[in-house]
């Protein structure tokens, strides 16, 4: 049975999208099926299919920058699909968990279908949303959930237990929670900790906290993170997953932050380590400017 191929891409530059028509068309000639991503299909003017099936495949392959992997995370970690990640993002993309290029995304599929390549496993970070003690959302992230303010400058007030024991309530403009993998995105720009991708943690950074001692909590993958919101009734704050969805919260909801019960799979081939892209990607400890 010939394996099966799937492909996203960020559907909104043209860059992505012909990277990923002429791999469909590489894959094809060599009797893979390809599956394309609905909005990635239409673009192109070919067939496809919705979000919710393409991570049941074979290989998923993501074409974009670290936005697209993101994406393709939640579709392909629940049914355990190796992600191949292909840097086509644009000038403000760092590219920090894709593994190759469209100079040489040939030979890489070449090496992933031919079962030659490594896995890295990411974790992942869930959250149930509690309303009236009634579950009315579950959603999972491979870099980031937080809580944020609506548009109005208010602070938000958010009452924080690690494993039912209170640490805190944060008034704040939110909170991150975040895995390892996302220590390097939001975590980092709101003064958090860069944490290697390999270890089991969670990381909770407060985002322009009103007190100065108010720091980061690095907190055991096995402990669970309750977040009761105590806000202004006029304010909406708002859940967002990875930068990329959005869920409305209400005075009094609960969260409850933990490990996902899934990982990421990341094809690995013979790109730089976390430690060559802090360096060459991020540009760590350099200076900018004469």
């Amino acid at each position: 049975m010939p394996p099966i191929v799937g492909i996203t891409a960020n559907p909104a530059r043209p860059a992505p999208l012909e990277c990923a028509s002429v791999l469909a068309e590489r894959l094809r000639g060599r009797s893979v099926e390809v599956r394309l991503q609905a909005e990635v299909a239409r673009r192109l003017g070919a067939p496809g299919i919705p979000d919710e099936e393409l991570g049941r495949v074979n290989l998923l392959v993501a074409v974009g920058g670290d936005g697209t992997l993101l994406a393709a995370s939640r579709l392909a970690a629940p049914h355990g699909t190796p992600i191949l990640g292909v840097h086509c993002g644009g000038p403000a993309s760092f590219g920090f968990m894709t593994e190759t290029n469209p100079a040489v995304a040939d030979t890489a599929l070449d090496r992933a279908l031919a079962g030659d390549y490594g896995v890295d496993e990411r974790m992942m970070v869930a959250c149930a949303v509690y309303r009236d003690d009634e579950c009315v959302g579950r959603f999972s992230a491979l870099n980031d959930l937080v809580i944020s303010k609506a548009a109005l400058a208010r602070l938000v007030q958010l009452r924080i237990s690690v494993n039912q024991t209170f640490i805190a309530t944060y008034a704040a403009d939110g909170i991150i929670v975040a895995t390892p993998t996302g220590s390097t995105a939001y975590n980092l720009a709101a003064g958090g900790p860069l944490v290697h991708p390999a270890l089991q943690l969670i990381l909770l950074t407060p985002i322009c906290p009103h007190t100065l001692n108010v720091r980061s909590l690095i907190i055991s993958d096995r402990e669970t993170i309750d977040v009761l919101v105590q806000t202004d009734p006029r304010d909406t704050p708002l859940l967002t997953v990875d930068g990329q969805a959005g869920f409305e919260l209400h005075p009094n909801d609960r969260l409850r932050f933990s490990r996902a019960e899934f990982t990421t799979r990341l094809v690995v081939l013979d790109g730089a380590n976390f430690y060559q892209k802090l360096q060459t990607r991020l540009r760590l400890g350099e200076r900018f400017g004469a």
